[in-house]
């Protein structure tokens, strides 16, 4: 709506009649106009639904996009536009949804006064894309997300109506309905992730849409909870990329802290040429080709004991710079020769 300004000096007074004994102020015109005009687009804000889908700035493959909102006060049905044509309304009682058909290019689609925008670009790969803005002004950046499958087939799922309103279930029940129980039946040799058994899905997923494929939130990922790398030395190259699911199942690992494998395979799925001193340790887990003199006690040997899988002031991610790495295990002194000619 168009703000205007009054001068007051400029209005005309106030006009007082009297009604019996009592006086009665009749408001100017312009200034009653302007109170209604305020209680008419308050009344809209209230009645104004949420739109759960699609959101503003959305890039789409397909030519028609579903549409989903839920109405907080009243029944009557959300009438939709697309770039000012009137296509119908939303179905439905508290929860609407409906469907709207795209033009190529931008889409303006109002939504029970809600204006989103919609880029629909056909066979548009899966991601982002990006409208140069005039001169001066930031592009314009459309994203394609990923709809919940729970909120196509009804919120019904999730939630439960009451009195017109919508309520959440137990989450852990709500998402166990159509998803694993990761801890059902306490399945020996796994190691839960907290949020996972505490069925705190939402912490890590978006229950309506997200960018990111498996509804992923948006945002830092592990590291909302989890510490980041400071940035200083060595950091391994999963964990500089943020592919932390290589090495940690985000629900439930094999392993303790939700490792997908145990031991030293863990390591040998991704790291299969050895340098010559790792060969015989990793292949038959025991040292058994090192110089007669150097204490060889039988105890298997793990990639942890001399590399940092996340980071490390050291090169190769070594637990300590040598010679105090091999000191460790190693604190009696050998003849070099042994080693080299």
């Amino acid at each position: 709506m168009e703000e205007r300004s009054i001068d007051m000096k400029d209005a005309s007074p106030p006009v007082f009649r009297t009604m019996g004994t009592r006086p009665v102020t009749l408001l100017p015109l312009s200034l009653l106009a302007m109170l209604l005009a305020g209680a008419f687009s308050g009344a809209l804000a209230a009645s104004a639904p949420v739109i759960l889908y699609p959101p503003d700035l959305t890039l789409s493959s397909q030519p028609v996009i579903p549409l989903h909102a839920v109405r907080k006060e009243g029944k009557a049905p959300i009438r939709v536009t697309v770039n000012g044509k009137p296509i119908g309304t939303m179905e439905g009682a508290t929860v609407q949804k409906g469907e709207a058909p795209l033009v190529p290019g931008l889409n303006r689609l109002n939504i029970g006064g809600k204006t989103v925008r919609v880029y629909y670009r056909a066979g548009s790969p899966e991601g982002r894309l990006a409208i140069k803005g005039g001169k001066g002004k930031p592009p314009t950046v459309f994203r394609s997300y990923y709809l919940h499958p729970a909120v196509e087939e009804g919120c019904g799922s999730c939630h439960v109506e009451e009195g017109g309103k919508l309520k959440r279930k137990d989450q852990k029940t709500a998402c166990y309905g159509c998803h694993d129980d990761f801890g059902k039946g306490g399945t020996p040799g796994i190691f839960l992730h907290e949020p996972v058994a505490a069925g705190e899905c939402t912490s890590c997923h978006d229950p309506h849409f997200s960018a990111r494929s498996k509804l992923q939130k948006s945002g830092k990922g592990c590291m909302e909870c989890h510490d980041a790398p400071s940035g200083k030395g060595i950091v391994h190259a999963p964990v500089r990329a943020g592919q932390c699911a290589g090495c940690h199942d985000p629900h439930a690992g094999v392993a303790p802290k939700q490792l997908v494998r145990n031991g030293n395979s863990l390591c040998t799925k991704c790291h299969e040429n050895f340098h010559g001193v790792h060969r015989s340790a990793v292949v038959r887990s025991t040292m058994t080709k090192l110089p007669p003199d150097v204490p060889r006690d039988g105890n298997d040997l793990s990639c942890l004991a001399c590399h940092l899988p996340h980071q490390s002031a050291n090169a190769r991610l070594l637990v300590k710079s040598a010679p105090e790495l091999c000191h460790g295990c190693h604190p009696v002194r050998f003849k070099r020769s042994n080693y080299a000619p």
